[in-house]
């Protein structure tokens, strides 16, 4: 029996049976299902590798900020990086938690959240980047990835970008390649 206990497991399974069906219906034949399964797979597991949770309603979060007439605010309560010390190859999560704000008659928020790498040999690599449509309230974004093979070992910074269509917010966190 498959073990679905990671969320990327069950984004693989998902996106592979998604795509069996997708690929099989679109094709009318066996090679299209076992294309649409292998594309849908490597999809899957990548969507699975994102983990969101809501933390506050709109009323919650306006309780610690303040809103005027007409304003809408992005605010980037924290973010981390664990571990801090990366070894080449091993699994990281960077994480960011953040508050969306509007005018009430504002039901979602597109929001992009952009995750890139920086250190001074490579320069900046673009790990991610998804576009989420959100209610108002305070959430938690953790993008779960695997540090690239081919990267220079020494100090590195995780750069998140979190965007609205009014406002941006970098975050730098530092971190060590080892």
């Amino acid at each position: 029996m498959p073990k679905f206990d990671t969320r990327a497991n069950m984004g693989m399974a998902g996106g592979c049976v998604a795509g069996l069906l997708i690929g099989g219906i679109i094709s009318g034949n066996v090679f299209g299902a076992m294309l649409g399964g292998m594309l849908g797979t490597g999809i899957g597991t990548f969507v699975g590798d994102y983990y969101d949770k809501k933390l506050e309603s709109r009323k919650e979060a306006l309780m610690k900020y303040r809103l005027g007439d007409n304003e809408e605010k992005l605010i980037v309560e924290e973010s981390f990086t664990l571990p801090q010390n990366i070894a080449i190859g091993s699994i990281i999560n960077a994480n960011v938690q953040y508050t969306i704000l509007a005018p009430v008659d504002r039901k979602e928020i597109k929001i992009t959240e952009t995750r890139m790498l920086f250190n001074e040999r490579e320069g900046l690599i673009k790990l991610s980047e998804r576009t989420v449509f959100r209610t108002q309230g305070t959430y938690s974004s953790t993008f779960r990835f695997t540090l690239p093979e081919k990267i220079s070992k020494g100090d590195a910074i995780i750069v998140t970008v979190i965007s609205n269509n009014t406002q941006t917010k970098t975050i730098l966190f530092p971190v060590k390649i080892v």
